[in-house]
């Protein structure tokens, strides 16, 4: 895929592109899975409600999906609805097909259970 800028991706859905969003934007489109907060924290040096209200902005526009495993928020940029299965057990997320639900605009599913490692 083609590589993204993320100053021109905020300007063009109306955000100004702070040097912190940059950043979130930066991170959330070089990565392959889902990023958790803390990764968020820790690669930006940003204080935790700085990152939440970003967050909360990117969200509000429809721009990126948050997905919850084992009690803690993971955010990805939106390039279309995800669909994840989340193993109960051993927390391990990944990407399955989603589900067909007609005259829905659904932006994420997540389906929980247990991992074929885990007993499934």
């Amino acid at each position: 895929r083609r590589k993204m800028d993320p100053k021109d991706f905020l300007a063009s859905h109306d955000i100004a592109p702070t040097a912190l969003r940059v950043q979130i934007v930066q991170i959330l489109s070089e990565k392959k899975c889902p990023v958790s907060y803390d990764e968020l924290v820790e690669q930006t040096g940003a204080n935790k409600t700085t990152i939440y209200r970003n967050i909360a902005l990117l969200e509000e526009k429809n721009l990126i999906i948050i997905s919850e495993n084992n009690h803690k928020s993971f955010y990805e940029l939106t390039d279309g609805a995800k669909a994840y299965f989340v193993c109960e057990s051993c927390h391990k997320m990944e990407e399955i097909s989603m589900p067909a639900l007609p005259q829905k605009n659904v932006k994420s599913v997540l389906v929980r259970g247990l991992c074929e490692k885990c007993g499934g």
